[in-house]
């Protein structure tokens, strides 16, 4: 499981981030200046450095309109002893009002608002493309909790409902508290890059072995892996030791964040979310409504 940095959350909730002195909100009455992001970057960081914890670093590092008028919509870089989080929040287009958290459209389905934010094209999947419910992991190889969900989804869920379910893995390696773990979700996405079947192998591989891997032996593991799924031996190493596949990782990652995963494993059942390793009949429940 990530380690949360208490207190951040609690109190970054709604403050005015600015230094001028107004009006309760934008005024649509007026030219609105649009702040750059720089600009909003240095404005939060100013404010909430006078009470977050010394060493609490924070970075914008994403802003855009917001679908509300006259508001941008961004993320907050939240930094803390080698660990790293990222918030969702609201600025007034004049950079002068702050809100932590998303703009919620009460009239659209959250579920297909989820799923909408989830690349399923050309991700390693199994199960056939008309299964009515689709499953997406976000996990880490080195992860008990997730060698846990791996065991209950491979010996439970896909053997009871075969076509009727459809597979997606995602990376989110824990690189702070799992050394290897970005590794092994490099390894197995070079193995996806020569083959469907190879990432599959792969996955197998490292979690049914996981008590066996180390940061000092992982490279030596996974080429051995590779060998076993009948893989090119030299392509799958210079892709490891390039780290060619570490774009594909890294876009699991931003988008574990933008579906709100930030715990290991998180699954998302045609949208529903399910956190940790749960029994299979949370799975069973979930899936039988879907199913209907």
């Amino acid at each position: 499981m990530k380690p949360r940095m208490v207190g951040l959350a609690a109190l970054i909730v709604l403050a005015m981030a600015g230094c001028q002195s107004g009006t309760s909100g934008p005024s649509s009455s007026a030219p609105v200046k649009v702040a750059d992001k720089d600009e909003v970057s240095r404005r939060i960081a100013e404010y909430f450095g006078k009470s977050v914890t010394p060493g609490v670093t924070l970075r914008v590092i994403d802003l855009a309109p917001a679908e509300v008028p006259g508001w941008s919509k961004g993320s907050l870089e939240v930094s803390a002893a080698g660990n790293t989080q990222n918030m969702s929040f609201l600025v007034s287009q004049d950079g002068k009002y702050f809100i932590s958290g998303e703009v919620v459209d009460l009239s659209s389905d959250p579920l297909q608002a989820v799923m909408k934010k989830i690349n399923l094209k050309g991700e390693p999947a199994r199960g056939p493309s008309e299964a009515k419910v689709t499953i997406v992991e976000y996990s880490d190889f080195q992860c008990p909790f997730c060698s846990r969900g791996y065991q209950i989804l491979e010996e439970q869920v896909m053997p009871e409902y075969k076509d009727k379910v459809k597979f997606y893995f995602k990376n989110l390696p824990l690189k702070s508290i799992h050394p290897w773990a970005e590794g092994a979700a490099i390894a197995a996405r070079c193995a996806e890059q020569q083959s469907g079947e190879g990432f599959w192998s792969l996955y197998h591989a490292l979690f049914k072995n996981q008590r066996e891997i180390n940061q000092d032996n992982l490279k030596d593991k996974v080429t051995q892996f590779a060998k076993d799924a009948k893989l090119d031996e030299a392509k799958f190493t210079q892709c490891f030791d390039s780290k060619a596949s570490q774009v594909d990782v890294d876009k699991d990652v931003e988008e574990a964040t933008a579906v709100g995963a930030n715990s290991t494993p998180t699954f998302f059942i045609n949208g529903r979310r399910l956190e940790g390793a749960q029994p299979f009949e949370n799975f069973k429940a979930i899936i039988d409504q879907e199913l209907g």
